[in-house]
């Protein structure tokens, strides 16, 4: 179902209902971004691209029998004016958030790409202080930390 949703979406994009959003001057449109059960979905800040969404998300969970939770669901809004974005969470019925905020565990930010590390940074020393007692051997240890290093950006 979570396809069937992806491409009714793409659908809206092409008939114009929604706009996504656009990189630069490209051609190129991005909607929405899924992962297992989580959506992200990216477009204007507009009455009518939220109408729009709302009743694509409403025809989604009468076709899929699922709920969206919008309590746990958030708005990020870019240059949008204080009113517009309070009229559009009424719209779609969830809270607003800014950045840095977390997503899947991991630290979404705008800043410096050196800042969105900080997070795995803390989980890996976490981790290293939990094998320092450990009865591991030198090599042993030297391996844990070179495979958990070496999985550290791919994890990201």
């Amino acid at each position: 179902m979570a396809e069937a949703l992806g491409r009714y979406l793409l659908k809206l994009v092409s008939e114009g209902s929604f706009q996504g959003l656009r990189p630069s001057s490209s051609n190129l449109v991005c909607s929405h971004q899924q992962f297992v059960g989580d959506t992200i979905l990216l477009g204007s800040s507009t009455i009518r691209e939220e109408i729009t969404l709302k009743n694509a998300l409403n025809l989604y969970s009468k076709a899929s029998g699922q709920l969206i939770n919008w309590n746990k669901s958030s708005l990020f809004f870019f240059n949008t004016l204080e009113v517009k974005q309070r009229r559009i969470t009424d719209i779609l019925g969830c809270d607003t958030s800014s950045f840095p905020s977390t997503y899947l565990g991991l630290t979404i930010c705008l800043k410096s790409i050196d800042t969105s590390w900080l997070s795995l940074i803390d989980r890996f020393n976490k981790k290293l202080a939990g094998w320092k007692g450990a009865l591991l051997s030198q090599m042993g240890k030297l391996q844990l930390l070179k495979s958990t290093l070496q999985n550290l950006p791919v994890y990201a």
